[in-house]
Order: C-alpha cells, then sequence, then structure tokens
C-alpha cells in the first residue's frame, strides 16, 4: 500500500514538473526561434483589430501573443478575451512553477477597435513592462514582472486559446497580428526571427499563417465539425478552466449556482 502512494506521488509531482507551454487548450500557434548570436528578447510589440462579435454563448477565448524564456514555465502576455457577449482586454503573467498568475486591469474593447501590445525589458530591474493600448481611445492596461530567478526571455508566441465549438468563434473567421517589431538585446531583429506554425490542440480548422516578418494571421472555418460539439457546458467550462480561464469559467460556475439557488 505504502509503495502504490510512494508510486502515485511520484506521478504526481512529475505531471506538476512537466507542465509547462504550449499548454492544453492552445489550438493554431505561431512561434518564434530568436536569431543565435543574442541573449534575450528585449522588446516585442504587436497590433491587432479585436475580432467580430460572436453569437451570444457562454463560451470564453482570447487571440494573444506573449514570450516565455527557453523553459516555457514563465509566460507574459497581452491577452484579448471574449466572454460569451463581449470583448476584453488586460495582460496576464502565468508562472507554472510555483503557480502564480497575475493580471492588470480589464477593459472593455468593442468590435473592431485597434489593440496594440507591448512587453519591453527593463535592464536594470531584471523586469518587464507589459502593456496593452485601445489605439482609437489611449485607454492602457499596464503590469511590471520580474524575470524569475534571472531568466531570459528568448520564445515569442502567438496563438488563439480555448477549445469550444466551431460556431462559438467569432464570424470574420480570422484575427491578423501586423507590424509586429522584435528587439533582441536592444537591436532590431525583427525580419531575423523564424517564425513557425504548429497546433497544439486541433479545432474548427485553426491554423497560424506566416505572411511574412510582420505579419502573422490566424485562421478558423466556423462550419466546421468539432470533437467538443458533444461536451456539456459544465464539461467545456472545466476544461478550458486553466490559466486566464480560470475567473471567466468561476464567473460561469457562479451564475450557474445562482440561477440554481433561484429555482
Amino acid at each position: 500500500r505504502s509503495f502504490q502512494l510512494i508510486i502515485a506521488l511520484m506521478v504526481s509531482t512529475a505531471s506538476v514538473v512537466t507542465a509547462q507551454d504550449p499548454a492544453s487548450g492552445w489550438m493554431a500557434y505561431a512561434v518564434g526561434k530568436m536569431p543565435d548570436g543574442y541573449d534575450r528578447i528585449t522588446k516585442l510589440q504587436m497590433t491587432w483589430k479585436v475580432g467580430e462579435d460572436a453569437k451570444s454563448s457562454r463560451a470564453f477565448y482570447s487571440p494573444w501573443f506573449g514570450m516565455d524564456p527557453d523553459d516555457n514555465l514563465n509566460l507574459i502576455q497581452p491577452v484579448n478575451p471574449w466572454g460569451g457577449s463581449s470583448w476584453s482586454m488586460y495582460t496576464e503573467y502565468f508562472q507554472w512553477s510555483p503557480t502564480s498568475n497575475s493580471n492588470s486591469r480589464s477593459y472593455s474593447v468593442a468590435a473592431g477597435q485597434t489593440l496594440q501590445g507591448l512587453l519591453e525589458y527593463n535592464e536594470e530591474n531584471d523586469e518587464y513592462l507589459l502593456s496593452q493600448t485601445i489605439l482609437e481611445t489611449g485607454r492602457t492596461s499596464t503590469q511590471t514582472v520580474s524575470c524569475q530567478s534571472g531568466k531570459k526571455y528568448t520564445l515569442p508566441y502567438i496563438v488563439y486559446e480555448k477549445t469550444w465549438p466551431c460556431a462559438d468563434y467569432p464570424p470574420d473567421e480570422a484575427v491578423v497580428f501586423y507590424d509586429i517589431k522584435a528587439e533582441c538585446d536592444g537591436t532590431d531583429c525583427t525580419d531575423d526571427i523564424e517564425w513557425e506554425a504548429n497546433v497544439k490542440d486541433a479545432n474548427c480548422e485553426m491554423s497560424a499563417n506566416i505572411l511574412n516578418s510582420t505579419t502573422i494571421s490566424i485562421t478558423w472555418d466556423t462550419s466546421a465539425a468539432s470533437k467538443y460539439d458533444a461536451l456539456s457546458h459544465e464539461e467545456l467550462r472545466e476544461l478550458n478552466a486553466g490559466g486566464w480561464g480560470a475567473k471567466f469559467a468561476a464567473a460561469d460556475a457562479a451564475l450557474d449556482a445562482a440561477v440554481a439557488k433561484r429555482t
């Protein structure tokens, strides 16, 4: 019995240690390879238009870009979640070990508005400024994140995250990240980053498309069949409750609880 307990603890510990990005729920994504001869990416900036409003539902998902160090355990990202009936924007830091999560202030954003995200390194304090701005209004959400144990951020990502039935995604079926700008050790390296398209959890024909060094899109098909079509809402909520989805899942569960209490 004690031997079985030890094995169970070993398996549990291994699963915690190996949890890292790319995480479950990432669908199509692009990952960049920093050019040789540099220590870290010191600046990454991208711009995109907020997608069309999806049909009203209780689905939550987000396009975003971000960065990780080589071990994929410390993600910094400006995010743009759909919360079932509206869009929002803010920045997030997610640390896998020990688990830690922080978000900047969330602001509402309308379909068609322009978002510009920025991740910028401060060498003096060994930290990054995470910033997200609505260009039409100038409203900005920011936070600073210290580099855990002096880790160096080297892996840029562009991602569409959280798995739902295809009809729940925006009807424009595309998001385009453009005017991509990158600096490595303070030097412009935009054209030297090698981007690669990948899929983690296949869904709705999600695909990352490397158009050029400054423009990358993610596309999908809202009419496609999905392996998630057969899941209940409760199962989908639990499936998508990791990372930034936790607060959306909690709010959704609270809604169910309130309805149940009234009945």
